[in-house]
This record gives C-alpha cells, structure tokens and sequence, in this order.
C-alpha cells in the first residue's frame, strides 16, 4: 500500500511561500526536447502528489515542470518519466479531442483571486486543450493562440508550451505579479491518475485557492493586442420542398466577413465583427427528441461569443446566445479590474427565433424581422471567493420585446458551506401572430424568477437544497429557460468511501428527493431517486440507480418508475465503450396514458493507429402500451477521421434517425406517418494553423425517407468552403 503523505498533519488552510519564476531573454524552440541550456536555470516545479482518484498520495511516477518567463510569453516544459513507455496513450486529434489521452499541463490563475484558472493542455504529441475553469466547471469552448509540441521517448515524453501574455488578461500595471499555478499530469492506466504539485485538501470546496504561489512575471503585460481576422465563406446548395420533386436551382454565396479582437490593456478585451459567419462548420452532435415536450438546448461554438464568456454566467440561463442566428454586425467587450468584472455585447439578428416557454413543455417561434440584442453583465467579487452581479438583457423586433434584469449572489460562508442565490424580473410583449398561434398573454406582460440554494460539501459528505420558483409570466428570451409557472423544492444528500487497496478507487451514493407545483397549487412533479457510482479497473465508472415520480400531464396523475445501469470503460488504451440501459413506465405524451419505456445506448470511441479515428453511437427508444408497440426509434451516429498531423483533418459524419409508429395505437392515428427515416452525412477536410487561421472545405446533404417513397431520397445538399486568416500584432 502507498503510504499516505498527510498520515500525520491536521489539515489546514495551506499558505504556499511565494516562489520566483526565472526570466530570460533567449528564445526557446518550441520542439518538445528539453536540451536548451535555458531549461537547467529555469523554476523547477515537481509533481510530487496523486490528487485524483487517491487522495494526495506519493505519485506513481515522476513528473517535473520548468517555467521561464521571457517577458514576450510563459514558456513551460514538462519532463514526464514512464516506466513503461509503450503504454503511452497519445494519439492524433483535433483541437480539444485528447482528453482520453496521457497529457500535461498548468492551470493560470493570472489574477491570483482564487475565482478562475485558464486551462493549457497537451497530450505527447503536442495535441492542445485549452479551457476555462471556474467555480462552475470547465468550459472548453474558449480558444487562445498559443504554441506546444510534444515528443516520446525511451523514458516517457516531454513538452514544451508556449503562452504569449496577450492571450492572457492580468492586472495591470509595472513591477512584479503574483500568479497561482496548478501544474498537473494525466496519467491514466488501470485508474485515470491526476498528478499535480499541491495536495487537495478535499474538505475545501474551493479548488483554486489551492494554488502555488509564484511571483514574477515583470514585464508581463497584454498591451496592445490586435487581431484582426478576415474569413470568406462560399457555399452552393440545393434543395426541394417533397422529397419526390426535382431540385430547385443552385442558390450559391459569396460572403466575406471580418472579425477584430482589441486587448485594450491587460485586464480589458473588445471583440467586433461585421457580417459574420456564424455558420456552424462542423456537424453538431445527434439527439433523439422523440416523446419529449421541451426543446433540445445547443451548444454554443462560435468564436465571437466565447471570449470570457464565463462573465455572463448565473444560477440560471439568461445569456444562450445561440438564439442570435444571422447577425449583420457585433459589439463585445469585456474585462476585469481588480475586483470588478464586466461584459456586455451588442448585435443584431436578421431571423429572430425565440424558445416560448410554458409549464409542460416549450417550443421554438419565428419573427420575420429583424431583432436587436444587447447583453450587460457586472459582477463584484468580494470576501473568501463571494461575489455579487447584476445582469440586463434585451431582444426586441418590431412589437415585439423582451427586456430582464437581474441580480445574483455566491456566498461562501466557510469551506464547506455556500448559499446561491438569484432574482430575475422580466418585462415582454409578443407579436399578434404569437399570441395567436402560441396562446400567449395580450399586451405588455411581467413575471419573477427566483433561486435560493445551499450546498454542504467535505471529503465524504454533501448535501444539496434548492428552492426554484419560475412565474407564469417570466419570460428569458435572451437565455435557454423552457419551464414557466412553476415551484421547485429539492434536497439531496451523497456519501462517498474512497480505497487505496480494493479493486475500486471510490465509491459514491446520491440520492434526492424533489417536488413541484404549478402557480395554482396543483403537483405538477414528485420524484425520489437515487444512483450508486463506482470508479474501479480499466477506469471504468459503473453506475446503477432508479427511482419512482408522480407526475401530472393532461389533467391525470401517472406514477411512473425508472431504473438505469450504465457503464464505460477502456479495455485497452487506444478503445472506449460505454453502454446504457434505462426501463421502466412513463407518461405518452402523444396519448396520454403510462406506458412502458425501453432506452437503450451503446458507442465507442476507438483509435487505430496514431492517426484514424472512429467514433459510433447508437440510440434505440421502444414505448409499448399493453404489450403493443407505440414506437420504435434509432439513431445511429457515425463519425470517421483521418488526422494526418495536428493540423489537417479529413472527417466523415453520418447520423441517420429511423422512427417506426404503431399508428393503430395511437388516438389519432391520421396525425402520424407510420414510418420515417432521415439521413445526413457530411464530408469536410479542415486545415487549422491555430484556432482563427484555418480553412474548410466540405461536403453535406439530407434526406427523409417516408411508408410513401419507395426509396431514400434526398432533400438538400451543399458544397462549402471557409477561409480565415488571424493577423496579430
């Protein structure tokens, strides 16, 4: 058995001695090999402790970090031994893809407020992840420009990063910066081990004042950081209403676009763009909506809106800027100053969609007209990692408006103990067409929303309470909030046993119990449910839980129950496979009455060779009624790539849904189409020199496949091409 480093220290707030970074005034080439004589005066950081799944045990193997600082940019190398080199996991991928991978990194709390750390990865071939964490997790969305390459040998791998200081922001101002660094390694064997220079102390629910100290970095300063990014995007398609007519003309476009990036000084970053292209490049990934009532949520990927966008983050979703779809022109601007953080962003919407919420479920409407959008978000932070912000939004096109304010608050009282809270008030009127059409209030209308939360966590235990409350009035127009008119109350508790000497690394049981009523006192909702999580061989996480719910849908009450078993693992480095099995009764929407539920899911992620790459999914859903079968839906999800290095990539995608209907079964039968199935792949080669500097060029299309066709036909297809070139300054 490892011996336990801390067997004999109560713990206590640990108070790191600030530690010197080396400067240096020579270039470091970025070729992962250490052999600069720069790199035997650098600081040296070792990795002397397993953070994850063991708690601050002696590491497994050794790992030591150099940081020099140039004054232009952080240089960092990474020394990682291996015993067994050849059970390296490193593999070609695109950008943020190595996350099953060996890897290193550092994480940068530039500000030294213990609040928000910049992420910078890198597996054994010098693939990058970069991302932003914070109290709220970790956003990889965010993209800096910044250099690394990695090379295996005989005794592990090594890697160099670069980090020019106009990527990052800091405060300002001349003479010496004090930084927290979290220098880390991804080690993952039998266990996915996290090797880091500081211990966790795992009774502290704040991660990031857990950080090493280190002071330096005079000359750091973002300065004038220009950017300036023009994209051209070309695309010819095709289309025709019925899948058995001929096809329309060819509808081609030419569109250039510019995007300018502006560090106006170290702590404050102004982002314009006219005529962007916010096309998404890239299929998104599938989702089977059948038998659901609330609209799927979409992942923001757009580069104009992910810079720092964690400034716009609250207890609820106010800000889902995947709302504003064809804008002619965009205004964004945000930073911090000491303890005062902002942002705000104006832009316009050629098609302004809007999420019309209600208390059973929500659907998307359509303005044929232009909206203008405008954001501001300001927090102030205070006390132990505490902080206060207030939040303004507003969409409006023609009669149509939307307007909310709103003010939040993260309290945290000790290590162990935070209050959230939020208070959302909001103003609305809608077009006749969607009062007509969508049922919706006549005139100006206004509704409340609030949120109280405390959470109690320490190495073992964590208890969780919620109250929500959402008038039927309040409307998010600006954010993704789909339920309206309704009242909340959770409660969880969990307890989690760790080992060092059985087969798994820990073990953790969550259970809660919630309940919810619409505005007039009727229980919409109530729910008990409960899971146990085990991390154990070949990091596997197996987990199997269940639960029962009452819930009320068209003027009935139905118990529905559930139970879930889902397991992922890695049978070798370069494989993994997870699968899910859910079954129990839930409600029919479509027919209102219970039925029995059957989900199932299967994939894997496999890698052959250090540059192929295919990842397959499958979803299936059976709902029957009385042993009769309602509807059977697949869908399966295939993406095939070939990464020839780190920067080109070619990628085939295929995502094909099939929904078969007993139409018999239904209440009304005409209203549905027995069977359907739809298709649509894409072809795209990419060549990307850094996030902003790339080209694509592609091919997709669609199909729909009805009891009518006597063949698969398609519907749509197009040719595209994007261009962008970053020039920095």
């Amino acid at each position: 058995m490892k011996k336990h480093l801390l067997s004999c220290i109560i713990f206590a707030p640990l108070v790191w001695s600030q530690t010197p970074v080396t400067t240096t005034n020579n270039t470091i080439s970025i070729d992962g090999k250490l052999d600069e004589a720069e790199w035997q005066q650098a600081t040296v950081i070792e990795l002397k402790y397993e953070i994850e799944p063991a708690i601050n045990l002696a590491a497994a193997v050794e790992t030591t970090a150099y940081l020099l600082d140039t004054g232009q940019s952080l240089v960092i190398g990474f020394d990682a031994k291996d015993p067994e080199p050849e059970r390296i996991s490193a593999f070609l991928h695109d950008r943020d893809a190595a996350y099953q991978d060996d890897q290193v990194g550092v994480l940068l709390d530039t500000y030294n407020d213990e609040r928000r750390a910049l992420g910078f990865f890198v597996n054994p071939l010098g693939v990058q992840i970069d991302f932003i964490r914070s109290s709220d997790g970790e956003d990889d969305s965010w993209d800096a420009i910044w250099g690394s390459q990695g090379t295996i040998t005989a005794t592990g791998y090594q890697v160099e990063i670069e980090i020019p200081y106009t990527e990052l922001q800091m405060p300002s101002g001349e003479g010496a910066k004090t930084w927290g660094i979290f220098a880390q390694r991804v080690y993952p064997r039998n266990t996915r081990q996290i090797l880091q220079n500081t211990i966790n102390d795992r009774n502290n629910n704040c991660f990031l004042c857990q950080s090493e100290k280190f002071i330096g970095f005079d000359a750091a300063k973002q300065g004038l950081d220009l950017e300036i990014t023009p994209s051209f995007t070309a695309i010819a398609s095709q289309s025709r209403h019925e899948a058995d007519h001929p096809y329309a003309g060819t509808d081609s476009a030419f569109e250039p676009s510019l995007d300018i990036n502006w560090g106006i000084n170290s702590n404050t970053t102004l982002n314009a763009t006219l005529n962007p292209d916010f096309s998404q490049v890239e299929a998104d990934s599938a989702q089977l909506t059948t038998n659901t009532t609330f609209a799927p949520f979409v992942n923001e990927k757009r580069a104009f809106f992910l810079e720092n966008s964690d400034v716009f983050n609250s207890r609820f979703n106010l800000v889902h800027t995947r709302n504003i779809t064809a804008p002619n022109y965009g205004l964004r601007l945000v930073g911090k100053s000491g303890d005062n953080a902002y942002g705000l962003f104006f832009t316009d919407d050629d098609q302004t969609n809007i999420l019309i919420p209600g208390v059973y479920g929500s659907s998307f409407a359509q303005i044929d007209d232009t909206s203008m959008n405008f954001v501001g978000r300001y927090r102030r932070e205070w006390g132990n990692a505490s902080n206060t912000g207030l939040m303004v939004t507003h969409r409006s096109a023609g009669d149509y408006e939307n307007n909310v304010v709103s003010v939040d608050s993260d309290l945290r009282l000790n290590n162990n103990n935070i209050i959230n809270a939020q208070w959302a008030h909001s103003e609305t009127q809608y077009t006749q067409a969607i009062i007509d059409e969508y049922d919706q209030p006549e005139g100006r209308f206004s509704g409340d929303a609030q949120i109280l939360r405390y959470s109690y966590t320490d190495d073992h235990w964590n208890v969780n309470s919620y109250y929500i409350n959402h008038d039927v009035g309040f409307r998010a127009d600006s954010g993704f909030m789909g339920q309206i008119g309704f009242t909340k109350k959770i409660l969880g508790l969990g307890r989690t046993w760790y080992s060092t000497d059985r087969w798994w690394t820990d073990i953790r049981f969550y259970s809660d119990w919630d309940i919810t009523h619409d505005q007039t006192g009727q229980l919409l909702e109530k729910e008990l449910e409960g899971n146990v999580h085990i991390h154990g061989p070949m990091q596997s996480h197996i987990e199997l839980g269940g639960g029962v719910r009452n819930r009320y849908w068209e003027g009935q009450m139905f118990s529905e129950n559930f139970t879930w078993f889902d397991v992922n693992f890695k049978p070798l480095k370069n494989i993994r496979t997870s699968f899910n099995i859910n079954r129990g009764n839930s409600v029919d929407f479509s027919n209102n009455r219970l039925s029995d539920s059957f989900r199932l899911y299967g994939g894997m992620d496999a890698n052959f060779g250090q540059h192929f790459k295919v990842n397959v999914g499958h979803k299936f859903r059976e709902l029957s009624h009385l042993g009769n079968t309602v509807f059977i839906a697949n869908q399966t999800d295939l993406r095939l790539s070939y990464q020839f290095n780190i920067k080109q990539r070619l990628r085939l995608a295929l995502i094909n849904t099939q929904i078969n209907r007993h139409v018999n079964q239904y209440e009304n039968p005409d209203d549905w189409t027995a069977n359907a199935n739809y298709l649509s792949t894409q072809l795209v080669y990419s060549y990307k020199v850094n996030p902003r500097t790339l080209m694509y060029v592609g091919y997709s299309d669609a199909g729909l496949n009805t009891e009518d066709i006597d063949s698969f036909t398609r519907t749509d297809k197009s040719l595209f091409a994007k261009f962008s070139y970053a020039f920095k300054r």
